[in-house]
């Protein structure tokens, strides 16, 4: 796991993408070629989006799912992951992330006076499993 507020380089992003490559082509780390596109080893879309929830999980980076067709090799991806790392420790993310950012403005992530960010105000009920008043 990654200290949050510092950034990872790419060499670190490179040996880990080898380890868990390794792990779901269940083969060695060394066998696996930084240049060559993860189609190639049969990483289809489905074990990209389950890399890429590793890589959320371990880096607290989210990524869209085409970065996988930008960034095909491990190689490209290391890169990429470096750079976007660097990036979220340098400068605010708030307008770009795409959930569970702070609000520009609001290091607590809301504003209190907004009733979409207050779920007990402003229109929204509590109710019992049954449909009634708690």
């Amino acid at each position: 796991m990654v200290v949050p507020g510092s950034a990872v380089q790419e060499r670190e992003f490179r040996g880990w993408l080898l380890e868990k490559l390794g792990q779901y082509l269940r083969r060695p780390p060394a066998d696996i070629d930084i240049s060559v596109p993860f189609a190639e080893y049969g990483i289809d879309s489905v074990a990209a989006l389950s890399i890429f929830g590793d890589i959320e999980d371990a880096f607290g980076l989210y990524l869209e799912p085409t970065v996988a067709w930008d960034h095909p090799t491990v190689q490209s991806l290391a890169r990429y992951l470096a750079s976007e790392s660097a990036r979220s420790v340098t400068g605010p993310l708030a307008q770009d992330a795409p959930y569970g950012g702070p609000a520009r403005g609001d290091p607590a992530g809301g504003d209190p006076s907004d009733p979409r960010d207050n779920p007990g105000t402003a229109g929204w009920t509590r109710t019992a499993p049954g449909g009634g008043p708690r």
